[in-house]
């Protein structure tokens, strides 16, 4: 696979949550494509970040444009613009709304280390990201059935399965190509 090539969407048919935000015209693959905020080729350069002064908590998920725009870019292949929405949210956030934004954030920048074929950074930020959801699911108990929309125990047994074969001793091209489940986000409303 050239890893030039823009990222693809394990389902391009999938739901979208936040439809009335366009998607960006390119996804960013850092060293690859202009970067989106510094470059002024970039596809949000000058674009200032708009942040509540009181953020949404975490029970409001549904009427967070943010972090729902943020789960539709993770959805199509947009990772780093992914990261870089939750991430505003995550500068505001506090305590397991924080961790569980860190932990999206780290799974989605691991995607583009595997877009990019760059094991150990997607071995390190997979762990990571599913070590801090997994706190999640022990710190929220039965409220990780639907933490803010996401069945958090289902999303990390998928999760799990689509990183394990990256951590075995003989990665191959074919171990990339071979993709037994989708990492997507499910949001249940």
């Amino acid at each position: 696979m050239n890893t030039h090539k823009q990222p693809q969407p394990f389902d391009p048919n999938w739901n979208r949550y936040c439809p009335q935000t366009p998607f960006p015209p390119y996804r960013h693959i850092p060293g690859v494509t202009p970067h989106p905020i510094r470059d002024p080729l970039g596809h949000s350069y000058g674009i200032e970040e708009e942040l509540d002064e009181t953020p949404l908590p975490p029970e409001m998920w549904k009427q967070n444009e943010a972090y729902l725009y943020g789960v539709d870019l993770y959805n199509f292949a947009y990772w780093w613009e992914a990261h870089e929405a939750w991430e505003g949210l995550w500068h505001q956030a506090e305590d397991t709304y924080r961790l569980f934004l860190q932990g999206l954030i780290q799974v989605s920048a691991s995607l583009i280390k595997y877009h990019m074929r760059m094991l150990r950074p997607l071995r390190t930020l997979s762990t990571a990201g599913r070590d801090k959801l997994r706190q999640v699911v022990t710190e929220s108990g039965d409220a990780a059935q639907n933490y803010m929309g996401i069945n958090l125990p289902e999303f990390l047994k998928i999760a799990d399965t689509f990183f394990a074969p990256f951590f075995s001793e003989n990665v191959t091209e074919e171990t990339y190509q071979k993709i037994s489940v989708m990492p997507l986000i499910q949001l249940r409303f």
